[in-house]
């Protein structure tokens, strides 16, 4: 054998020891698991909710109206978004309050409790981040509203609704109140 011949045989062989001890080296390296984290609900079974022209999702129990309500209970807002916004929930809270003090019907034979809970906010970008935005950076609301019998818990309404704008958060959650005040006066 000559020399190049030895040395082709020799650098194969480093290369094939090679390959085996790196493999052997990414194989031993352990990848943590991707936890995911869901937000609380207050709507456990969606598969009887359906799309609203109003609103994103809906489910009413048949034969419910609003104008039935003797009294409405709105319970405090919860959040469980992962970057919880206090001035949204204040003023979702507020209009809440607002949308169905004005529904009440003091001739009603029903009382209501509305249990809400906002499901993930987004506020604006920064400054610079705004500038490279795509669809996804948007500021955001989605929120859950139930809507109960008070005498026997059993669900009566259930909403989730879904709002997005380019501009600020605080014009998002205006319109997803616009957008609810027009669901519980014309349709519900």
């Amino acid at each position: 054998m000559n020399t190049n011949t030895k040395n082709l045989l020799i650098r194969f062989i480093l290369i094939i020891f090679l390959c085996i001890v790196s493999s052997i080296g990414c194989s031993s390296k352990h990848t943590p698991p991707v936890v995911v984290i869901m937000p609380d609900r207050i709507i456990d079974k969606f598969s009887d909710m359906q799309e609203h022209e109003i609103i994103s999702w809906l489910w009413v129990r048949r034969g419910f109206a609003l104008e039935n309500c003797r009294s409405i209970d709105v319970k405090p807002l919860t959040d469980s978004s992962k970057t919880p916004q206090k001035a949204a929930v204040k003023r979702i809270q507020q209009g809440l309050n607002d949308i169905f003090s004005e529904r009440v019907n003091e001739n009603g034979e029903l009382d209501v409790i509305v249990w809400t809970n906002i499901i993930d906010t987004k506020a604006k970008p920064g400054r610079i981040k705004s500038w490279f935005t795509n669809f996804d950076d948007f500021p955001y609301v989605e929120l859950e509203i139930v809507i109960t019998d008070s005498n026997t818990g059993l669900a009566l309404v259930k909403i989730i609704h879904f709002r997005r704008n380019n501009k600020s958060l605080k014009i998002t959650v205006t319109d997803m109140l616009g957008d609810l005040r027009q669901f519980f006066t014309t349709a519900l």
